[in-house]
Order: C-alpha cells, then sequence, then structure tokens
C-alpha cells in the first residue's frame, strides 16, 4: 500500500522537495521506473504535498502495467482532493488506458471536471491500444480542438490495428499546418510495421524532412522483408548517423544470417567513434553464435566486461546462446546458473546448446528444471526436447514431451510433428511414424516426408516405402495445382528423395525443375578471415 495511516493530505498546489522529486523525474527519463517508485513510496512515509510527483508516479506504473499499484496512489489521490487536479486526471486516464483497464480510464476522464486537448488524447490512445477504433473515432470527432499529436495518435491507432486505409485517409486530413515530420513518421511506420514496403517507400521518397527514427524504421523494414540491398542502400544515403542507425544496420544482418557483415559494420562503427551498447553487443552475439566463432565471441564478452556494459536479460541471454551454439556447454551454464532470473529465452539458449551438441540427457533434464521452474516452456522449448529426444533415440521421452504441449496451450507445428517422425523412423516405428503423417493436421513438409522415407531405406521396408512415396505423390499434385507458378515444390520433391538416397528420382525431379527454367538460389559458405 502507497503511503500509511499517518498520511497528512496537503491542498496546496507546490511541488514535493525537489530532491526527490528530480531524482524520480531523471529514473523515468533513465528507464528505470521500479527504482523511481520506490524512491516515491520511501519518501511519501514523511507525509506532504504528492500532486507534483503524482504525474511522474503514474507514467512509471504505466510503463511497468502496474494496474493494483496505480489504482492505490488513485485511492490516495482521492483522499487528498488533487484528483480535481487536470494534470492528474489526465495522468490516470493515461495510466488506466496503458494498463488496459479502459473501463477504470473512461471513468475517469467521464468525471474530470476540466479535461485538456492531451486528456482526450490519452483516452483516445486508450481505446486504440485495445483495439477499439469505433470509440476512438466517435472521441476524435468530439473534440473541438485537435493538436498535432490527436492526429498522429489516429494514425498510429489505425496503424497498430492493421486498418492503414484508414490511417492514410486520416494522415490526408491532417491540416498542412500540423503535418509535421512526425505525421510522416508514424504513416511510414506504420506501412513498415504491416509488411507494405512499397507503400512505405512512396512516403519516405516524398517527405521533405527526415528525422534519423525514420531512416531506422525504413533500414529495419526492408531487413525484416529480407531485402538487404535495399536495406543497405538506405543506410548509405544518409548524411549522418547516429547509435540507432548503426545498431539497426548491425541487428538487421544479423537476423538475415550476414554474420561476415555483422562483424564488418561492428568495426567501421567503433572505427567511426561510436561505442556499442547493449543492443549491438546483443546482435554481434548472435551472429557468433549463428556462425560457430567461439574466440571472437569470446573477445567481444571480454570486451562487454571491460566496458562495463550493463548486463541486462538480452546480453546474458546472447552470451548464453553463444557459447551453447559454439558448443563450450561450460561456460554457457555457468552463465546460466548466474543469472539470477532467468526468462523463456535463456531455458531455451542452453536446452538448445545441449541438444544440438548431442548432449541429449541434459537438454532433457534442464527441461525438466524448467518445468518445476516459474518459467513456462514455449513453443521453441518442446522443438529443441523433442530434437534431443530422437538424436538420443528417446521413444518414451518423445511421445511425452509431445503430448505436454497441449498442457501448456501449444499446438505442434510441422517441426514438432518432423522431429516426432524423425524419432519414431530412426526407432524403427515405420507404422506409427506413417500414421502420425497422416494424421497431421498440416500438409507434411519435405523434410517430414524425407526423414520417413530415409526411415523407410534404412529399416528395408519396400511396403511402407510404397506408401510414403504415395503421400509424396500427393503433395506434388497439391503444390503443381495451385497457381502460384511457385516452382518451389520441385526442389521440396528433389530433397525428400536425396534424404532417402533416391538419387535417380531427385535427378528427375531436377530435370524437370531446370526444363521449366527455374532456378535454386546457390548455397554458400562463411570464411571469417581476420578477427575484430
Amino acid at each position: 500500500m502507497i503511503g500509511n495511516q499517518n498520511y497528512r493530505a496537503q491542498r496546496s498546489t507546490g511541488n514535493p522537495p525537489s530532491s526527490w522529486c528530480n531524482s524520480i523525474r531523471s529514473l523515468i527519463s533513465q528507464k528505470q521506473p521500479k527504482e523511481a517508485i520506490l524512491i516515491y513510496t520511501r519518501n511519501r512515509r514523511n507525509g506532504g504535498t504528492v500532486i507534483g510527483a503524482i504525474p511522474l508516479v503514474l507514467k512509471a506504473c504505466a510503463s511497468l502495467s502496474m494496474v493494483g499499484f496505480g489504482k492505490a496512489l488513485h485511492s490516495e489521490i482521492l483522499k487528498s482532493g488533487v484528483g480535481r487536479d487536470v494534470m492528474v486526471g489526465t495522468s490516470l486516464v493515461d495510466m488506466y488506458g496503458k494498463c488496459r483497464d479502459i473501463v477504470s480510464s473512461r471513468k475517469v476522464f467521464d468525471l474530470m471536471p476540466e479535461r485538456n486537448v492531451v486528456s482526450w488524447n490519452a483516452m483516445i490512445g486508450g481505446y486504440m491500444r485495445i483495439g477499439n477504433t469505433r470509440l476512438a473515432s466517435i472521441l476524435f470527432e468530439s473534440m473541438s480542438v485537435k493538436s498535432s499529436i490527436t492526429w498522429n495518435e489516429m494514425i498510429d491507432g489505425y496503424a497498430r490495428n492493421g486498418d492503414m486505409t484508414m490511417a492514410r485517409r486520416i494522415f490526408d486530413s491532417v491540416p498542412v499546418g500540423l503535418k509535421n515530420v512526425v505525421a510522416w513518421t508514424v504513416l511510414v511506420d506504420g506501412y513498415v510495421s504491416n509488411g507494405d514496403m512499397d507503400a512505405a517507400g512512396e512516403v519516405f521518397e516524398r517527405m521533405t524532412e527526415r528525422n534519423l527514427y525514420v531512416w531506422s524504421v525504413m533500414i529495419t523494414g526492408y531487413f525484416k522483408k529480407g531485402d538487404t540491398v535495399k536495406a543497405r542502400g538506405i543506410f548509405d544515403g544518409m548524411g549522418s548517423r547516429n547509435l540507432v542507425i548503426w545498431n539497426s544496420l548491425i541487428s538487421g544482418y544479423a537476423q538475415n544470417g550476414m554474420c561476415e557483415e555483422v562483424l564488418d559494420a561492428f568495426s567501421r562503427m567503433r572505427g567511426e567513434g561510436f561505442e556499442p551498447d547493449e543492443v549491438t553487443y546483443t546482435s554481434v552475439l548472435s551472429a557468433c553464435a549463428q556462425s560457430g566463432m567461439l574466440d571472437i565471441g569470446k573477445e567481444i564478452h571480454q570486451i562487454i566486461l571491460e566496458k562495463r556494459i550493463e548486463m541486462n536479460e538480452f546480453v546474458l541471454n546472447g552470451l548464453v546462446d553463444m557459447y551453447a551454439k559454439c558448443g563450450d556447454l561450460r561456460n554457457a551454464r555457468l552463465i546460466f546458473e548466474g543469472i539470477s532470473l532467468q526468462n523463456s529465452a535463456t531455458w531455451n539458449c542452453l536446452i538448445t546448446g545441449f541438444a544440438i551438441h548431442g548432449q541429449c540427457t541434459e537438454a532433457i533434464e534442464f527441461f525438466r528444471r524448467m518445468e518445476v521452474s516459474s518459467v513456462k516452456p514455449d513453443s521453441i522449448t518442446f522443438l529443441s526436447v523433442l530434437s534431443a529426444c530422437a538424436h538420443g533415440g528417446f521413444v518414451e521421452e518423445g511421445l511425452g514431451t509431445f503430448s505436454k504441449m497441449e498442457k501448456y496451450g501449444l499446438k505442434p507445428n510441422v517441426k514438432h510433428y518432423g522431429c516426432l517422425v524423425d524419432l519414431l523412423g530412426r526407432k524403427g516405428k515405420l507404422q506409427d511414424a506413417y500414421n502420425l503423417v497422416k494424421g497431421m493436421p498440416m500438409m507434411p513438409n519435405d523434410v517430414v516426408l524425407g526423414a520417413l522415407l530415409g526411415a523407410c531405406r534404412i529399416h528395408s521396408d519396400a511396403i511402407m516405402t510404397d506408401c510414403v512415396l504415395e503421400l509424396v505423390r500427393k503433395m506434388n499434385s497439391y503444390y503443381s495445382s495451385r497457381d502460384d507458378d511457385d516452382d518451389g515444390h520441385y526442389v521440396l520433391l528433389s530433397n525428400i528423395y536425396a534424404a532417402s538416397e533416391k538419387w535417380e528420382m531427385a535427378r528427375g525431379v531436377r530435370v524437370k525443375f531446370s526444363a521449366n527454367g527455374s532456378k535454386k538460389p546457390p548455397g554458400c559458405s562463411l570464411l571469417v578471415l581476420e578477427r575484430i
């Protein structure tokens, strides 16, 4: 409970003691809302005026979604009588809206004796946040005075709810004097978030003024689409850059598996005088993990320690992932055990590391530890454990793990089925594997059918081979009947036949593939020529 029974309300509108009020403001600007709330509760025990600190503390509650704490503070506000202050009321509307308690937010809004445009904006933002664009629009139309933030809130709200038609319509209606660079940026961001890079590019090119954020959005958007050339083109077209821009480039390369480019950009960034932060190091560690560059990963770890970079959850998970995927499971485990509060990503990094390096028993052991912890396994966890069971030949454990997915509210995807098919096939349970494939709620892919056909070859089961080939033919017929000009099914077929060492059939598919004028993108390998 905030405060205590000896609370002495003072109705003055002065600020609380400047020292701790400024400390609260500083901590919130540094994104440390928990510490801000602790300072408030500690100093509030001495009583005194609270009105100046209330909006700050409510902002901290909103950022942490601490609606219970916010309600306790609301109760104090009502007792002290400062709830009539427009800034306090607006902060309550905003806090409840950001905590998705829209009923309480609207109740405070309706009871406010005085509202300003910020109050209306907060209420509109609350409705947009829960997807109620209709009520947000009604409020918007009711406003006698709209600020640029009002228009931007509407554009962003429609964009976040996937309605870019309305977002564009609102943008086109913005009065000339209010259509600033932020409005243009919000629209570009909306198109990028909804995956429409063509429209985003069109708006971006029309902008007469651009801020660094919109450049970052465009770079990130192209990388998410896999268009690394255009992403790099945007980066190269900039006159000046900041750390966020460099991080967009480095993380984009990492997400697309371009590990050499990650290290090159990292080196260039440092050469231009930019100090990497937690985001930078997390991306570089990801590149090291993907490419198995343990030595460079260790160098990055050493730099993190020397520079005293904050060991937040992303950096720590990046270290566990890097060591685990590079095969240094001892260090991965040491870092894991030293983390005070592991999340699902932390557990997944270690379990996956054990699984891919053949330490199947350890992977299963950590899965059991995870189950009794406060962290809930997710889809990735189950995929790693099923992979470990497949490689270790643990049939009963694999079947039991697969059946647990329902308990955690998870639906198996084709990869989970693939692991189970692989497990059953390796142990010679071909009929069980075949029945599983037949009962899959989705179309089996080349990995699933290739594993099953390969198992038939290993166990010399000609009858089952014919049954599986019939499934392959059905899959081929399914893809061939689609009018999407996609020749990908030829690659799938070839992969299936190759996985089961049916080389003549694989060659026949590739001949047909080539006769159609299709080309398969060439594979590539990574060679690290020098260290950082």
